[in-house]
């Protein structure tokens, strides 16, 4: 029997190339409904952790998160209010996260909150990968990602070697503020690579290492707003998909979060 670990390099081993090979060798049409394929299984395992416990209602919930995303990207008016008004609800979300378990109705409490909070987590991400593709090309989407793998992996190994000051011990236990610096000092190094592999105006260099770290440290709260939730439905992992893994929410938790703000940041550059 293979350990954790073993099974999440493994499984990462094989989709790691995979993805990669599909953000610079698809189509930008074909990849975006890729990725609308992984907002849907997102949702439909986003609808277990509200306690949609009905097929039906799950799959309900599915259909209406896609059709928010779609209408979203295509007929919703400006991109940069979107971004914008996501932006403002992570910020509520960090609230919500270190408040916890204080105030936990205000976020759960209702069936239309946890609906509209689906909405919220999943909509702007695809929306904002999406036009990421579009705007800017494959290399700076390989770079969101790759900002975001460096600050997982990072974030993972310090915790556990130097870990000892809990971020949010009441919603992640697990999480430490060193395992938070060595992830933003990974994702630092991933900006660094990249700006010397790119024809960047070296006095932009700055403005990419602040956009590096502020979206490793966001990518963090995408993790702990799902942790909330979990707690709350009394789940550890989203789903079992991905063998080490968990669920695609799992994997796309801190991307809900990173997307918009590395989209706002690179448009404001």
């Amino acid at each position: 029997m293979l350990s954790g670990l073993a099974q999440r390099s493994i499984t990462a081993l094989v989709l790691a190339p995979l993805f990669i090979w599909a953000i610079f060798a698809m189509p930008k049409h074909y990849f975006s409904y890729l990725l609308l394929a992984f907002v849907a299984l997102g949702a439909l395992e986003f609808s277990r952790l509200i306690k949609i416990n009905q097929l039906a209602g799950r799959i309900l919930f599915t259909v209406f998160i896609v059709g928010c995303a779609w209408i979203a990207n295509n007929h919703g008016g400006n991109l940069q209010t979107l971004l914008y008004v996501s932006i403002a609800w992570w910020f509520l979300n960090l609230f919500w996260v270190f408040s916890y378990p204080n105030n936990a109705q205000a976020w759960f409490g209702s069936g239309i909150i946890r609906v509209m909070n689906g909405v919220m987590l999943l909509v702007p991400m695809w929306v904002a990968l999406v036009n990421l593709q579009a705007q800017h090309g494959a290399s700076y989407f390989l770079l969101l990602m790759a900002l975001i793998w460096g600050a997982d992996s990072g974030a993972y190994f310090v915790g556990i070697k130097f870990g000892k000051h809990k971020l949010a011990p009441k919603v992640s236990p697990g999480k430490s503020i060193e395992g938070v610096m060595g992830g933003v000092i990974f994702a630092l190094i991933v900006m660094i690579v990249f700006l010397q592999t790119q024809a960047i105006d070296s006095e932009k260099y700055l403005s990419y290492l602040v956009l590096a770290i502020i979206v490793s440290s966001v990518s963090v709260l995408g993790d702990l707003f799902e942790s909330l939730f979990k707690r709350e439905s009394g789940m550890k992992d989203s789903g079992q998909i991905l063998p080490g893994h968990g669920g695609i929410l799992d994997r796309i938790d801190s991307l809900t979060a990173a997307a918009p703000f590395f989209l706002v940041g690179l448009n404001l550059l």
